[in-house]
């Protein structure tokens, strides 16, 4: 089987010794070029099927690159991953609008990068609809990416594939947002909440659905945040973590919010707040309540990492 040719663009010669290790051990033939003048020479004859590009470069930084590979015929579909040192939420909101894929700063974890590669390559493999935007919510944050697409005065459909959500945006409100069977505010409280998976933006018409709350960007994030850290500070407050694992302390809690879906424990409790069917403040206090009638019991805060050893091993 042939292997897959990954390209480098990297002034700095140490990161195409590491990136060739973790690239060869992973069973891709690595292509490198100090400068983006040598990266478009080995284009000319090499069909890559990605690019590592860095973004601090001298004569010609990483987003003139892009911008240059996006209006290439030959290269505009190439997926590229952004390399940096440059850990700035704006910068990865730029990058990505310029069409990067993804973005992984320095230092980086070798086996955290091939994962992300790979995710990149399956994606381009089974998808043949383009997104003007994409890329990991953790990375950028709802309220960046709320804020930059509500700037841009375009009109944009997001969808939050791993949050089971959507939402229309355009200019300076939201006509539209939903996160499973919640909508409105309390749809865009869940997905700020939960903010985790990747999420993908296309521009255009999407008339709303009829009936739909509009709701102004600004008033929403001001309230959203806020709602958030009151949420996050008394989860803390009660239970000593940020998001820990509950399990039930008996058969059942004598909670019917929360005993309709025990069949869910041992779970995080933002994820059950998430998916309780009452409005969700409401739903975050009955859960410490219940916590602290000792119905649920919070499970250690190395839980979660024996859990995902334990998965990893199976």
């Amino acid at each position: 089987m042939t292997q897959q040719k990954i390209l480098v663009i990297d002034d700095d010669p140490a990161q195409h010794e590491i990136l060739d290790v973790h690239l060869s051990l992973a069973e891709f033939d690595t292509l490198h070029a100090t400068n983006s003048a040598e990266g478009f020479e080995i284009l000319k004859d090499s069909t890559v099927a990605l690019i590592l590009l860095d973004i601090n470069m001298p004569k010609m930084d990483g987003f003139q690159t892009i911008e240059i590979l996006r209006s290439n015929p030959q290269t505009r579909d190439t997926p590229v991953l952004f390399l940096t040192s440059l850990d700035r939420q704006y910068l990865k909101i730029k990058g990505l609008e310029l069409g990067a894929d993804d973005y992984v700063t320095k230092p980086f974890n070798g086996a955290e990068l091939i994962a992300r590669i790979k995710a990149i390559l399956r994606r381009q493999s089974t998808s043949s609809e383009k997104f003007a935007l994409s890329g990991d919510i953790k990375e950028i944050g709802m309220c960046d990416l709320l804020q930059n697409i509500s700037q841009s005065l375009k009109t944009g459909k997001i969808l939050f594939s791993d949050m089971d959500g959507e939402l229309i945006i355009s200019g300076e409100n939201i006509f539209y947002v939903r996160q499973g069977i919640y909508s409105n505010l309390d749809g865009l409280l869940r997905l700020m909440l939960l903010e985790y998976g990747r999420f993908s933006v296309t521009y255009g018409e999407f008339p709303a659905p009829e009936n739909e709350q509009v709701i102004p960007v600004i008033k929403a994030l001001l309230n959203g945040v806020n709602e958030i850290d009151q949420i996050k500070m008394a989860v803390e407050e009660t239970t000593g973590q940020a998001d820990p694992f509950l399990e039930l302390a008996g058969n059942a809690t004598g909670n019917t919010s929360i005993d309709i879906l025990k069949a869910k424990f041992p779970c995080r409790l933002i994820t059950l707040a998430t998916t309780m069917s009452k409005p969700l403040m409401w739903n975050v206090y009955n859960i410490l309540k219940t916590i602290q009638t000792k119905r649920l019991t919070v499970l250690p805060a190395d839980y979660a990492n024996e859990k995902a050893d334990h998965s990893q091993k199976n």
